[in-house]
């Protein structure tokens, strides 16, 4: 991926016990922070479209 196609950082503020559970899951999961954050937003987004449907 080079320079012009990556995403501007977002600053994430996590509450002391949802970015113990994210960095495990991440860790279980094999997947950096970032990737297990990107995938539980998307899945909160699949269910939510399924949802409304």
């Amino acid at each position: 991926m080079n320079q012009e196609s990556r995403p501007n950082p977002y600053p994430l503020r996590l509450e002391d016990d949802l970015s113990q559970w994210v960095k495990a899951q991440a860790k279980a999961g094999d997947r950096s922070i970032n990737a297990q954050i990107n995938r539980l937003i998307r899945e909160s987004k699949e269910a939510a479209e399924q949802r409304n449907k």
